[in-house]
């Protein structure tokens, strides 16, 4: 239905049913107040599965007269539809990796697919974060997306600017983003929706960022199996501003080798060079897909998919698995021998073949003993030259196997030529090293060592660096420093923090002494923090807030859950439980994070958590104006701090006004009402 050759117009005939009565459902749209099932569409000609797409080729041509064809009227689950032929282009793409497809951009202007984006994109950290127009995500009704809907037809649609912000990175310097406005929040996400129905056939098994189960961990097991093939040396590559400087022309070729349609490559186009506000001060975009857009992760990684292609087709990169004729062919000879006779010797022991008659079974024992001990440190392969290559976004490794220092430089460099003619890329020449596949080498955020088994045998050792100690304790530190800070906040900040970290590195080999020391930092700065806040002794806090946690069997800090009685079953236990070790075969793997928690400061302006659930406790998740529950509760506060009166300066005078200040648990309607001033 989408591919390159256009598709007939189909028969018109009646629709069994007429009329289909839809279940309501509770599902996504329904909690965003978008109810798509019960809409009343206009089908001309077409079934509820074949969608309401025209036949032009490259998405081209005039809209087809309606009024000569035989309409119907059906009421259609739009949201099953598009995700139905979502389903069937992943399923051509699939099946066809050479296949150009068309007709994308009417996918892309339908209703049903706008408000799956909006949807798959409203829960996401950042979401109600607003662009140059000051438009939340939860300011986006059915009637804008309709209204979206109509100017991506009529063709009059156009991005606005995206809002240029500053986060700090790991190594202290910033890294700019830019947030879109929410409606270009849900075009990107349309589009990236239908890019990834596309491409994610095609990907190759070797990149591993932004992609549907797959993460960190499996790029490091990745690499952990070439370690295991023979590793002799690595390139670590490090891509210079990867995002912000891909040329815009070869983005979009890279897109039109799989894409026909010039008006979705067009939207494309425009998303990319819609521009930047810095300050007040608006910037044009040549080239780049900006961090914190919904489609420069999938657009970054069609484009580096080009250098996946010719790493693995052209240089034989990732070779296949060995056949079983081919493995039997690198078997060791001296390590069969030895194999062959311990099996022997076996047999002997067990009664299974006849004795020699020169031999005792106290002779065959040690000589089993000797051979076993001889076969332990025997490699039971022959080398194998072979390359590995792993990309995680703009991150890769090259693991060579039983080659020369020499070659490893020659590669190198041709790589270093390929990517500047082809994609436009540099590689960063102080960041990209030839290392020994014994030294250290940091990837995703782990330290990478080869190690090796008596049998010569190498494998990848795993370590948390130094500083990820250091950033983790850093961070406890500020999540304490301020004993006016409420404590079921700090408890808060401190468990969702560790628990993150912690997670993302139970793969490490020290995970277990790492996270012993941690627990230890944690109970020093949160001991030391409960006896500034209550002013008394640190041995007072151990008596009234140090119990056994039965969850875990050990001894920790607690407080009491805000607005709860003060029993057992109502402790807050701060993190102090190291998680076992993972290895990288486990099958967990496809959903760790490994972004850190940030530090909720909302306390210091009079926000702070244990008044939020002091509120919603008090009015038992109920609006307390109308007495809904099925809506988004919010807790309002009638006077503003920032107007009332006699509030020191400082953090620990504001949050002290903020807990004493009155609060209504509000739902989102109620709330707007009051803001705007609206009577009932």
């Amino acid at each position: 239905m989408f591919g390159s050759q256009p598709t007939p117009m189909p028969v018109t005939r009646p629709l069994p049913g007429n009329h289909r009565t839809l279940p309501n459902r509770g599902d996504a749209l329904g909690r965003n107040g978008l109810r798509w099932d019960g809409l009343a569409v206009v089908v001309g000609g077409v079934t509820s599965t074949q969608g309401v797409w025209e036949s032009h080729t490259h998405g081209e041509g005039p809209e087809p007269v309606l009024s000569s064809i035989r309409a119907h009227t059906e009421e259609l689950d739009l949201m099953r539809d598009v995700i139905t032929e979502l389903g069937h282009l992943q399923t051509l793409a699939g099946h066809d990796p050479a296949k150009r497809f068309d007709r994308l951009y009417r996918l892309l202007r339908h209703p049903g697919l706008l408000a799956l984006a909006k949807d798959r994109i409203a829960t996401n950290q950042g979401a109600q974060t607003p662009g140059v127009d000051g438009q939340r995500m939860s300011d986006i009704t059915t009637t804008a997306i309709m209204h979206l809907s109509e100017e991506l037809t009529a063709g009059t649609y156009q991005p606005q600017p995206v809002r240029r912000v500053y986060i700090p990175k790991k190594n202290g310097k910033l890294r700019p983003l830019g947030i879109p406005t929410s409606r270009d929040k849900i075009v990107q996400a349309g589009v990236a929706l239908i890019l990834e129905a596309l491409y994610e056939p095609i990907f190759r098994p070797s990149a591993h960022g932004f992609r549907p189960g797959r993460s960190t961990i499996t790029a490091l097991r990745a690499v952990s199996t070439a370690y295991r093939a023979g590793a002799t040396w690595l390139i670590e590559g490090d891509i210079t501003d990867c995002f912000g400087s891909l040329p815009h022309g070869i983005i979009l070729n890279c897109l039109r080798k799989r894409i026909r349609d010039e008006r979705f490559i067009d939207v494309i186009r425009k998303l990319l060079q819609a521009g930047v506000m810095d300050a007040g001060t608006y910037a044009p975009t040549y080239s780049g897909t900006p961090q914190g857009g919904i489609a420069s992760p999938i657009l970054a990684n069609i484009a580096l998919h080009e250098l996946d292609c010719w790493l693995e087709d052209e240089l034989g990169m990732n070779p296949p698995p060995l056949t079983a004729k081919e493995q039997q062919a690198r078997s060791n000879p001296d390590y069969m021998r030895l194999h062959t006779r311990i099996t022997r010797l076996r047999g002997y022991l067990n009664g299974t073949l006849p004795t020699p008659k020169s031999a005792t079974p106290e002779t065959l024992r040690q000589e089993l003993r000797d051979k076993l001990a001889l076969r332990h440190r025997q490699s039971r392969l022959l080398p194998r030259t072979a390359s590995y290559y792993t990309r995680y976004a703009d991150d890769f490794v090259i693991i060579l196997c039983h080659t020369t220092k020499r070659e490893a430089e020659a590669l190198k460099a041709r790589l270093t030529a390929w990517m500047q003619t082809h994609l436009g890329l540099t590689l960063n020449a102080d960041k990209t090293h030839i290392t020994h596949w014994r030294e250290k080498v940091r990837f995703l955020g782990y330290e990478l060592e080869g190690r090796t088994n008596p049998n010569s045998t190498g494998w990848l050792h795993l370590a948390i660096p130094r500083d990820g100690i250091r950033n983790i304790t850093a961070k406890i530190q500020q999540a304490t420093r301020y004993s006016q800070a409420p404590e079921y906040d700090v408890f808060r900040n401190i468990n969702a923090i560790t628990r993150g970290w912690s997670n993302y590195y139970r793969y490490a080999h020290n995970n277990n002494v790492v996270g012993g020391k941690l627990s230890l930092i944690i109970y020093w700065h949160t001991v030391h923090y409960l006896s500034r806040r209550h002013r008394c002794s640190i041995a007072k806090m151990m008596r009234t807030h140090y119990a056994r946690d039965p969850k875990t069997g050990c001894l920790a800090l607690y407080i009491y859950t805000p607005a709860q009685p003060q029993t057992p079953e109502h402790r807050y236990f701060i993190w102090h439980k190291t998680l076992p070790r993972l290895s990288l075969a486990a099958r967990t793997t496809g959903t760790v994070n490994d972004s850190m928690a940030y530090i909720n400061t909302n306390w210091a302006k009079g926000r702070s958590e244990h008044q939020k659930l002091t509120t919603r406790t008090r009015a038992h998740n109920r609006c307390e104006s109308c007495g809904r529950t099925d809506e988004p509760l919010v807790v309002h506060h009638p006077n503003r701090l920032a107007n009332a009166k006699r509030v020191k300066a400082g953090m620990g005078h504001v949050a002290h006004s903020g807990i004493a200040q009155r609060t209504k648990l509000l739902c989102h309607t109620c709330h707007m009402q009051h803001h705007h001033h609206v009577k009932d």
